[in-house]
């Protein structure tokens, strides 16, 4: 009987093992994520300024949502303007940024269950840079009534470009 273990020893080992498991699962779902919804590479200015073009001729005479100045200070939100009568729910919020220093661009889609989900506050943290809804006179409520449109479109002074759009 010396050698037999307590059941409550094997319980407890079992639950310790199954924490470890859903630890290592959230973060393989992660990764998994960011590996499939954040896309960096090396640009040249003038390939990073054709796919700029591309995306913006989608929104061809859309004023964006949201106007910053060349510092990336609020100016103003054109959320009165009229809303699309067949506007249909955005699936996703999609990022592109170039840094012309390091001819770095930057492709991020957000699903938009995320923005939804509201945990905290709303904001999407790139990297060094946030995106807070709230800052920018925004509400994920305003996103979904306008549908697929064009959110920002923003070049500073030095040579930086991000733009933002629903999908």
């Amino acid at each position: 009987m010396a050698g037999k273990v307590k059941t409550w020893v094997w319980v407890i080992v079992g639950v310790f093992v199954a924490g470890i498991l859903c630890v290592i699962a959230m973060a393989a779902a992660g990764i998994y994520y960011f590996t499939q919804n954040i896309e960096a590479k090396k640009a040249s200015p003038t390939v990073a300024a054709s796919e700029f073009n591309a995306v913006r001729e989608r929104f061809r005479g859309q004023k964006p949502l949201i106007e910053l100045d060349e510092r990336g200070r609020f100016l103003r939100s054109n959320v009165d303007r009229p809303a699309p009568a067949n506007a249909r729910q955005p699936e996703s919020l999609h990022v592109l940024a170039f840094d012309p220093d390091d001819e770095g661009l930057v492709k991020v889609t957000v699903p938009f269950w995320l923005l939804r989900m509201k945990i905290g506050n709303s904001h999407v943290d790139f990297g060094d840079s946030r995106m807070d809804l709230e800052e920018l006179k925004l509400t994920v409520e305003d996103l979904e009534r306008f549908g697929p449109t064009l959110i920002l479109d923003q070049t500073n002074a030095g040579g930086d470009r991000v733009l933002v759009w629903s999908q």
